[in-house]
């Protein structure tokens, strides 16, 4: 992700999860075309694009809107109609979940700089959270407070449904992989692990990173 002082704390998040039939790269092809025409619509922030790891079929994308008018606005549009006839064809199962971005951590100075590590790792967590969810988000914040010194994290993100109470989406980039395993076993993570019923890592690749039009493109 390219520093930048333009802050997508406290965005509206659309968490996209599709899994594609047939040969991906068609569906791949597809959605980047997808992406610029999306990019270049009024209160578009950023969005990540990865694909899981252990199954290339599947693609998790986090767009980050101004307002959830802006991305609303856009998806009663017939551009974006015509596009999702188009990936309806290319698609096995689609999912879309709105949520708000809660936290956006970027990694101190402690942690180093990417172009010191070599290959990165990617990972998308989604935490269930059945009881006190304040609790929950300020345990998030104290294991972030840790883990953003951890030398070799990159930069961490957290969305919380708006639409499936207790469900929280986090992307985590690692410039060295060796840093998430000293990160996850520091007491912080214990607790949030403690406060959910349920977390889900999955692995991750990159696949394209981009902002708002006038914004630094920065894919990985």
């Amino acid at each position: 992700m390219a520093d930048s002082n333009d802050d997508l704390t406290d965005l509206v998040t659309v968490i996209a999860r599709f899994t594609a039939k047939g040969d991906p790269k068609d569906f791949e092809e597809f959605f980047l075309e997808h992406v610029e025409y999306m990019r270049a619509q009024e209160g578009f922030g950023a969005h990540q694009a990865v694909i899981l790891a252990d199954d290339p079929s599947v693609y998790v994308n986090f767009g980050w809107w101004r307002s959830k008018e802006a991305f609303q606005k856009v998806a009663r549009s017939e551009e974006f109609r015509k596009h999702q006839g188009v990936m309806h064809t290319l698609l096995d199962h689609a999912e879309l979940d709105l949520c708000r971005n809660l936290f956006r951590v970027n990694a101190a100075e402690s942690a180093g700089r990417r172009e010191d590590f070599g290959t990165p790792l990617m990972t998308v967590t989604v935490f269930q959270v059945d009881g006190n969810e304040q609790r929950f988000e300020e345990a998030f914040a104290a294991h972030a407070e840790h883990t953003r010194a951890v030398h070799g994290f990159g930069y961490a993100d957290l969305n919380k449904s708006v639409q499936k109470p207790g469900r929280y989406t986090g992307i985590t980039y690692w410039w060295d992989p060796s840093a998430r395993p000293a990160a996850v076993a520091h007491p912080t993570y214990r607790t949030l692990e403690e406060l959910a019923g349920g977390v889900t890592v999955e692995r991750v690749r990159h696949l394209a990173w981009n902002r708002g039009p006038g914004a630094e493109d920065d894919t990985k």
